[in-house]
Parts: C-alpha cells; structure tokens; sequence
C-alpha cells in the first residue's frame, strides 16, 4: 500500500536524525572510559540515547585553602624536581650573581676607575637588573623566578647602608627612607610572588634599622611610633596573605631590638617602653586572635608553642621594667594582661564556635606562669605562703587523678607544674624550718605537711600512673614526719621515739591496706630510729629513760618484723 510505503519512509528518516543526534551528543559530552559504551544504534529500531557523563564537581566556593597549595597550580610530581632540589639551585644561583657583582666592584676598587659613586649606582643597576629579571621569568615560573628580586632586595639593603655609613654619600633621613621605600618594595613584591620570602627580609630591614640609624632612634616617642606603626604594616600583611610567620618574626624582633634601643640609648624614658610594650602586647594579640577568625582555624600545637617564646620575653621585659620604678602594681598589672590573653582566646572560640586545644594550653602556660610568679612569689605575704603549699597538697592528687583526654590534660599540665613548684619550695621549709616563723602558727603546720603528704600518698597509691609521684610523696611525708618531731620535741631521745611510732604505724597502715610500698618504706624509719638512738641519744639521756627508750626499740623493732613477714607478698597497683 502506498500509505505504508510512506511510512516506513518517514520512520527511516526519523531514526536517521536520531542516530545523527546521538553521535552529535557523544562528541560533545565525552563519557568517562570506565563506563561501559552504549551499543550502536541498529537500523531496526530507534537508536537509544545514552545520558550525557555526569559534570565533575565544583569546588566548594568559600572554602577556605592555605595560598601555597590550592590557591596555587600544581605541577606534575612525577617530572618536576624536589623542593628543595630547586631552592638550592635557585639560592645557589641568586647567591652567585651577587658574588659577581661583588668581585667587579673590588676589581674596578684596585684599578682606581670605580669611585663610590659608580659603586653605589652599579650596585643600584644590579639589583633593578635582578629584580627586573625576576618579574620578567615570574609568567613562566613565578615560585623559582622569586629568587632573583630577593637577592635585589638585599643588595638594595646593602647599598643604602654602605652609601650612609661607609661612605657618607647620603645622611641619616636619607637612609631612613631608603629603608622604609625597600622594605615597602619587599612587601609588593611579595605579594607578587606569593612568596614569604619577601616579607621576612622587609621585617629584618625595618626593624634592625634603628641599630644602625641614629636618626631613627633620636626620640623615645619616635622610637615608638616607628615600631608601632611597622607592626600595624606587618601584621596587616600577614592577615592578607595568611601567613603567621610574618607577624611572629615581626614581633620577636619588635620585642628584642627595641629592648636593646632601650637598655643602651633611653634608659630614662621607662614610661615610653611601658607604652610600648603594651602597644605590642595589644598589637599582635589582636592580630592572632583575628588571623584565627578570618581563617575559620583554630591555633594549632606548633603554632601555639611558636607564640609561647614571645610571651615569655614580653612578660619578662616588662615584669622587669615594672619591679624597677612601679614594683606595687607589678603583679597587678600581670594579672591584667593574663586576663586580656584569656579574653581574647575566649572571644576567638565564641567566634569560631570550636575550642583549640592548642590555645587553651598557651593561654594555661602563660597564666600559670603569672600566678606562680607575679602572685605567689611577688603579691603574697610571706605568712601566707606555706597555707598555700598547704592547700595545693590537698588539691593537686585530685587534679592530677582527674581523668580527662590528653589534649585536656596538656592545658592542665601548666597549673601541675605550678602547684608542684610551690609544693617543693614549701615542703624544703618544712625540712630546712625556713620561712615559717613568720606564720603565726608554724608548730600546727609542720604537723599538717606530714598529715596531709600522707593522705596526698594514699590518694594516689592505687594509680600505675602516678606511682613514682605517689612514692615520692611517701618519702616527703616521712621525712616532713621526722624534720617536725624533730623541731617539736625538745629531748632527742622522744624525738627518735616518735620515730619510732611513725615507722610502726606505717608498717600497721601497710599490713592493714595490703600495700607492701607503704610498709616497706617503714623500714627506712626503723633504721634511722635505731641507728640515732644508739649513736646520739643514750649518750645524753638520764638512765631510766635509758631504759624505756630502748624497751620501746626493742619492741617496735621486733614487732615491725613480726609485722613485715605478714605482708602481702605483692603490692596493691589496680587502678581504681
């Protein structure tokens, strides 16, 4: 029938276009090569339309990456050499381009042509030659093209301090400025290059100017502006190109050099360095605070401790300066700055809505320090000490059995060592009578550090942990015993009887508590005992205390070792 004919005709042209179609779609959607191809279109049928490969996913738009790894292209491991293989070769070559210059300035020296004028503007060329060259290869290789503007930036350095102190062609403003122009091109050149490199010689240019400039260190309030403001510029370039070390370099050598400038030139101006130690500490602590926030990361453990150095210097230098003209408000003035760095680290975990671990450790160390010091040591009364020892005994078994993940316990440690410090200072009064006799009632508390040494020990006893702080508590806790029968008892011979007694309730407390540590340590005691009685205390002892004296050894000693051959034969060590 014709009708039919025309049909099929038309079917034929439809699978036709069809089949053009799906060629079309295959070539411009190419589909992964693990994807099994779809079977050629039969001229039987319609062709069947495979669905286009699937796009590759998008990077997640504000996520945030470190500049040096996804911000920048990758290259090809496989054909690329190493790092450092690079960094060698390219500082090697930089190095050797400025030994060059260097040899043809001495050489054009000895032949007399090269006055220090030509020195200057050849030294001067060479570096524009260096820098231009480097910005010239930067399209095709911007991390190792970096190395030639950095040898320029040196020599730039090296010429505006030769033409002001060697030569005298330029006076110190001058050089000043020549100063603060390069260490500005350092900085815009590094934000070129992508490079750290850059920034880290703009800081040393900067700050160890004034060793050199006496223009720079004419006036304390100069000095401070110069500091303050290159500390503002350093730190404003670390948030930019996300790089802490920028401002950790800028602040140690903002701390040191100017120290330094203090101690040798502007010894008189304290209030200046006050100011200006505080410019720093609020400086680069907001600085931190707003690099972690601006990044979305908390500190972490190496960054952390990179701070803690530069916590330590400032809180020294300006402890220092403070016990010396304004010794009252010292520790108080301490305590604030603990408090602001406490401030601030909890402003960045409500901001960042997560605890760094790292943080809370710094900020731990750093008011640890300023109690154990600045309070402790400096604010607190010396009458009031040894209630303080007193009561860190009673507290510390308990922090220190406090069970918690090690990240928490890092943070703690701070306040272990401080507590333990004080401890030891106020358990070697006891031993050495120091101290004490400005409290009123030292006779209760050389009994009360024995006592509570004791309990302290029998705590911690059953913790494998703690086991050598627990015996090292045993050993304090008898001999603060013995040192306080010692200072108590004025006849020598009820000392050594007390002795006596203390041994042979340690043994009972051993044999009753199945703990064979605490009644082996009794031994020690029995001996010490026997040994001061025969050699000391008959000798000047009236004869029928004579008698009772060594009635009462004769019996402690042979009902110790009645007692010790019934302890446990192993120690008690579950951890509760």
């Amino acid at each position: 029938m014709p009708d039919h004919d025309a049909l099929e005709q038309q079917l034929a042209i439809i699978e036709a276009r069809l089949a053009r179609l799906e060629k079309l779609l295959r070539l411009s959607v190419p589909e992964p090569a693990s994807v099994t191809q779809p079977p050629a279109a039969s001229s039987e049928g319609p062709a069947s339309l495979s669905p286009p490969a699937s796009p590759a996913p998008l990077a997640a738009p504000f996520a945030l990456q470190e500049p040096d790894s996804a911000a920048r292209p990758q290259r090809a491991s496989s054909s690329a050499p190493s790092l450092d293989t690079t960094q060698l070769l390219g500082w090697s070559g930089a190095t050797a381009l400025v030994l060059a210059a260097i040899y043809l300035i001495r050489l054009g020296i000895d032949s007399g042509w090269l006055t220090p004028v030509r020195q200057l503007v050849l030294a001067t060329l060479g570096a524009g030659g260096l820098i231009g060259g480097g910005l010239l290869l930067r399209r095709h290789d911007r991390q190792y093209a970096a190395f030639l503007p950095a040898a320029g930036v040196v020599v730039l350095f090296a010429t505006v301090y030769a033409a002001h102190l060697y030569y005298g062609l330029i006076g110190g403003q001058a050089a000043a400025l020549g100063v603060i122009a390069i260490a500005l091109l350092a900085l815009g050149l590094g934000t070129l290059f992508d490079s750290e490199l850059y920034a880290l010689f703009a800081v040393l240019g900067s700050y160890t100017a004034p060793l050199f400039l006496p223009d720079l260190r004419g006036a304390m309030g100069d000095l401070v502006i110069y500091f303050s403001v290159w500390s503002l510029v350093f730190s404003a370039y670390a948030l930019k190109s996300r790089r802490r070390v920028v401002y950790l370099l800028a602040m140690y050598l903002a701390l040191i050099v100017f120290s330094l400038l203090f101690t040798r030139y502007l010894r008189e101006s304290w209030e200046g360095a006050l100011l200006f130690q505080s410019l720093q500490f609020g400086i680069f602590l907001s600085t931190a605070v707003l690099f972690s926030v601006r990044l979305g990361r908390p500190l972490e453990f190496a960054e952390a401790w990179a701070h803690f150095p530069a916590l330590l210097l400032f809180y020294a230098l300006q402890y220092d300066l403070l016990d010396r003209h304004l010794h009252a408000w010292a520790p108080w003035i301490a305590l604030g700055t603990a408090a602001l760095l406490l401030g601030a680290y909890l402003l960045a975990r409500m901001s960042l809505g997560a605890q760094s671990q790292a943080g809370r450790a710094l900020v731990s160390a750093y008011i640890a320090l300023v109690l154990f010091h600045a309070v402790y040591l400096d604010l607190l009364p010396p009458f009031a000490q040894p209630w303080v020892g007193l009561a860190i005994l009673g507290i510390l078994p308990w922090l220190a059995r406090k069970r918690e993940d090690p990240e928490g316990l890092l943070a703690r440690w701070p306040f272990l060592l401080a507590g333990g410090l004080i401890l030891l200072l106020n358990l070697a009064n006891v031993l050495l009578d120091k101290a004490f006799t400005q409290a009123p009632v030292s006779p209760l508390l050389q009994v009360l550090y024995p006592a509570m040494s004791y309990v302290a020990y029998l705590a911690l006893r059953r913790d494998h942990r703690l086991a050598q702080a627990a015996q090292l508590l045993l050993a304090l806790a008898h001999l603060s015993a013995m040192t306080a029968a010692v200072r108590l008892i004025d006849i020598a011979a009820l000392a050594s009887v007390a002795w006596l007694a203390v041994a042979t309730l340690a043994l009972a407390a051993g044999f009753v508590l199945r703990d064979r540590v605490l009644g082996q340590s009794s031994l020690l005691l029995f001996l010490l005992a026997g040994l001061k009685i025969v050699l000391f205390d008959l000798a000047n002892t009236a004869p029928l205390l004579r008698v009772v004296v060594l009635l009462v050894l004769g019996l402690s000693l042979y009902g110790g070792g009645w007692v010790y051959r019934k302890l446990p034969q192993a120690a008690v060590g579950v951890s509760e």
